[in-house]
Parts: structure tokens; C-alpha cells; sequence
């Protein structure tokens, strides 16, 4: 009897395990023929996708995908991978809610090719809402590429080397909403090489990018002009500057991304950046450029981005510059070496005051502070600008004053402090400066010697430290009006010129308020 039962225990058994396995088998055959469906007929028109091999596991809801190509012709986009695969696809979800859950997606070797075209103002896209939730817990990005060209446009870009992993992703109804369309917990990008053409005659690159949720750096990271500084001369019908900025590392600290009452917006605790040599050229033969150059002021308010940055610290920057005058004069440098620098809660659309505190060496000498500070939010575009220069040998800017002005000058500053009170219209501002043994020389227009008779006049005129207060500075004053289609850096000078000339040709005298 006992034999018996187990006899018909077994056959159960055996036709259970025989009736499972079939429906397994044909749940895999339906599972397979429908993720071949999907990918052939149920996507949309304007998307196609194509496939060396596919492997499906019904049990552990797995879907591999090798060699992938795949199109997006309204959005002018190209996709290939080594492999695309899903896993722990859960079905109950997708059965009674069409809602899609999975534990992992990784991509490995894609490149992204994209190819933008001229926009169609008259026509606009509307994005439609999902309907379902779409929910991956742990997606990863290996070894990818990145390429953007439009040869028409001037608009091209390449990163290579993509490494992505983010967590718990979700799409839906309510994210869809946003200008990030999904949420996710955490992410870590790197990447080796970028290059990208932000106008027709700019680009910048870098070498290596990391970024997390907290945290993130470039290296090596350069913005400059595609052509030489004569080439870039024959390619303008205006004044363009040419631009080299190389920049070791640039740090990031504390940083988020999302949007903020309608605008996209972008916090950053702390942005670093070491060693920033910034190199600029001006060709003044060329046309002036005449159109209006907003202040830093209006500059950041105007922005479309509510930019919020706490803290930026620059440490060892250099800048130099250059204008060409004459056509066979070869310009030279002025510059300012040694460059450590603050700035506090710069903001477009915030509150309070962005403050700059700036220390550097003028023409690798003479150590110069500059304090700045402006409100983003008052349309007047007010500024406050006090600094300081001690101990210039002022032989060390000669170079530049023989090629641009025509002239040298000889002796030592050795203390000058100012004070300039501007807005967008005018500015004004007293300086006080102690100096000795000042003497001018005017070249003759071939530079090879000296204008005897310029030089004693304009000597005539220069007070050589004389007429002092009690503690040997010489005072002068002066008022501004703003040229509005010159830059903020050009309103300084002129500032500071006439501070000078005030000061080196005037009474001397402090004025009473």
C-alpha cells in the first residue's frame, strides 16, 4: 500500500515538475517573442532599434541585448552598444500596472552621436506625460562615448572614457514635470578627455572629469580661441578678444542642480580653482566694437540661471595682457602674477552683496590688493571698488608703455591707495599715492629715441613728490563719466588714469568734504 502511494506521489511529482517546466517554457517562448515584438513593432516611429543577438531569462527577468544600434530621427540621435541588459525585471508590477521595476541596467561601450540642427521656432514640441511608473534601482554606464557634430552650426563636442552609476531611479507623472525629468538618490560620473566648440571662435577641453552627489573636479581645463591671434584678426570684421585660459584643477564642493520658481538653478558651497593663467589679447587696428557691454551687476541679474556660488577661492592665477597698437609694433605685457582671490556669495538672483578680495603682484614686483564689491539686484549697477599698490619699480612696466603709449617712466611708487564709488552712468573716487624720483620720457613715433620737447613739457607738469601731507602722499580726486560700450575693466582704468594724472599734475591736496 505504502509502495503504491509512493508511486502516485512520484507521478505528481513528475507531472508537476513536467507542467512547470512547460509553462516555463512557454512563459520564456512568450517572453522572448514579446520583448521581439516590442523592439520591432511597438516603438515609436520615429525610433528604431537594431540587434545582433538576444538572450532572455523569464525566471530571473533578464534581457540582454549585444551589439545594439538604435536611432532617434526627431531628436537626430544615434546609439551604439556592445551590450544593452536588464535584470530583475519584476513582473507582477508590469502585469497589473504596466509599471516597470528593475534592479539593474548596464550598458557597456555605448556611444552617443548627436546631430543638431537649426531649430524651427515656429513649431514646439510638448512633452507628454507618462502614465506609468518607471522605477531602476541600480543603473550603470561603462566605458562610453559621447560625440556632437554640426559643421554648419560651428557645433561640435566629444567626451570620451564615460563612467556613470546612479541609484534608485524613478520616473513618473510628477517627475516628468521637472527640468531633470527623474529622481535618483545618488551618482558617480567620470570621465577621461572632452572637448566642446561653445561659438565659432571658442572652445574649451579638459582632461579629466569627476563629479558626485557632493562633490566633483576637472583637470587640465583650458578655454581658448580656435586661431592664432593674427588668423582671428583676418576672421573679425570688429574687436574680439583672443582668449587662453588654462586652468591645473577646478573643484567643486557641495553642489546641486534642479529648478527654482520657473528657472533652472545651480548651489554650490565651494567652487576651487588652482593655478588659472589667463592670457588676453586685443588687436585695437580692428573696429571698436560699439555695442552696449552690461556691468557685472546686470551681467549676472540678466541671467535666465538662478546661480547661487557661497565661496569661490582662487589660488596662483596669472594674468596677462596684450594690445596691438601699431601694425610693426610688436605689443607687450602687462601683467599680474601671483594671483589669490575671494569671492562671497555670488548670485544672480539672490540677496546681499557678491564681495571680491584680490592680492597679486603687479608685473612681478609690486604687490597690489583690490576689494570690489556690487549687488546683482540694484539697477543703478552700483559698485564700490578700494585698493592698493606699494613698493612698484615702475621701470618693470616700461615694456608696455614704450609699445602701447610711447613712452618710459622712471622712480617708485611706494604706497598708492584709491577709492572708486560708480554705476552704470559715472563714477568717482579719490586716490592718494607717496612717490619719488618720477621722470617721463616721450619716445618719437619710430620709438628709437627720445621727444626731448614733450618730455620737458609733460615733466613741467609732474609734481616729483613734492607738495606732500605730513606723511608724504600726494591727494587727487576725480569724476568719470562710463564709455557704456567699453567693459567694466576699461571703466576701472579710466578711473584710475585720471586718479593719477590728478594726483602726479594737481595741487596735491586733499579735498574737504
Amino acid at each position: 500500500m505504502s509502495a503504491h502511494k509512493n508511486k502516485r506521489a512520484l507521478k505528481l511529482v513528475v507531472l508537476t515538475l513536467a507542467i512547470l517546466m512547460l509553462i516555463a517554457i512557454a512563459a520564456q517562448l512568450f517572453f522572448t517573442s514579446k520583448v521581439k515584438s516590442i523592439l520591432e513593432e511597438e516603438l515609436p516611429p520615429s525610433v528604431h532599434v537594431t540587434y545582433e543577438t538576444l538572450s532572455t531569462n523569464v525566471l530571473f527577468g533578464k534581457i540582454s541585448l549585444g551589439q545594439v544600434n538604435a536611432k532617434h530621427r526627431k531628436q537626430n540621435l544615434d546609439f551604439k552598444a556592445e551590450s544593452f541588459t536588464i535584470s530583475g525585471l519584476r513582473l507582477f508590477p508590469l502585469l497589473l500596472h504596466a509599471d516597470i521595476t528593475i534592479t539593474d541596467l548596464t550598458v557597456k561601450s555605448p556611444t552617443f552621436s548627436y546631430h543638431p540642427t537649426q531649430k524651427d521656432s515656429s513649431s514646439s514640441t510638448t512633452k507628454e506625460k507618462p502614465r506609468n511608473t518607471y522605477t531602476i534601482k541600480n543603473f550603470s554606464l561603462e566605458n562610453g562615448n559621447f560625440v556632437m557634430g554640426n559643421t554648419k552650426l560651428d557645433s561640435t563636442a566629444t567626451v570620451k572614457g564615460i563612467h556613470l552609476s546612479m541609484s534608485d531611479i524613478q520616473f513618473d507623472s510628477e517627475s516628468a514635470k521637472e527640468m531633470i525629468p527623474f529622481t535618483y538618490d545618488k551618482f558617480q560620473l567620470s570621465t577621461e578627455d572632452g572637448y566642446f566648440q561653445i561659438n565659432p571662435l571658442e572652445y574649451v577641453a579638459f582632461e579629466q572629469l569627476h563629479l558626485s552627489s557632493e562633490k566633483g573636479g576637472l583637470k587640465k581645463f583650458v578655454w581658448r580661441t580656435r586661431y592664432s591671434p593674427s588668423e582671428l584678426s583676418k576672421k573679425l570684421s570688429k574687436e574680439h578678444d583672443h582668449y587662453d585660459l588654462k586652468i591645473d584643477h577646478i573643484g567643486l564642493k557641495n553642489w546641486g542642480f534642479g529648478s527654482k520658481s520657473g528657472r533652472p538653478c545651480f548651489h554650490l558651497s565651494e567652487l576651487l580653482l588652482q593655478s588659472p593663467k589667463f592670457q588676453v589679447y586685443r588687436d585695437k587696428l580692428l573696429p571698436d566694437d560699439t555695442t552696449h557691454k552690461k556691468l557685472y551687476n546686470a551681467t549676472l541679474r540678466d541671467m535666465q540661471l538662478d546661480l547661487q556660488v557661497d565661496t569661490v577661492q582662487i589660488s596662483n592665477g596669472l594674468i596677462t595682457y596684450q594690445e596691438r597698437i601699431e601694425a610693426d609694433v610688436e605689443p607687450e605685457n602687462v601683467s599680474f602674477s601671483g594671483i589669490e582671490a575671494t569671492v562671497g556669495n555670488l548670485h544672480s538672483h539672490g540677496h546681499g552683496e557678491v564681495m571680491v578680495a584680490i592680492k597679486a603682484r603687479l608685473m612681478d614686483n609690486a604687490p597690489f590688493a583690490l576689494d570690489w564689491s556690487f549687488d546683482p539686484q540694484n539697477k543703478t549697477n552700483a559698485f564700490l571698488v578700494k585698493g592698493s599698490l606699494s613698493n612698484f619699480q615702475t621701470e618693470s612696466i616700461n615694456p608696455f608703455l614704450k609699445s602701447n603709449l610711447q613712452a618710459e617712466v622712471k622712480g617708485n611708487v611706494q604706497q598708492m591707495y584709491f577709492t572708486i564709488n560708480g554705476n552704470e552712468l559715472e563714477s568717482h573716487g579719490d586716490i592718494k599715492m607717496k612717490y619719488d624720483n618720477f621722470e617721463f620720457t616721450i619716445l618719437k613715433k619710430n620709438r628709437l629715441g627720445v621727444n626731448k620737447l614733450l618730455t620737458a613739457v609733460v615733466n613741467l607738469f609732474a609734481k616729483n613728490g613734492h607738495k606732500t601731507d605730513k606723511d608724504g602722499f600726494r591727494h587727487g580726486d576725480f569724476t568719470v563719466k562710463r564709455e557704456q560700450d567699453k567693459s567694466f575693466f576699461n571703466y576701472l582704468w579710466l578711473n584710475l588714469k585720471a586718479g593719477l594724472l590728478d594726483t602726479v599734475t594737481g595741487n596735491g591736496k586733499k579735498e574737504k568734504n
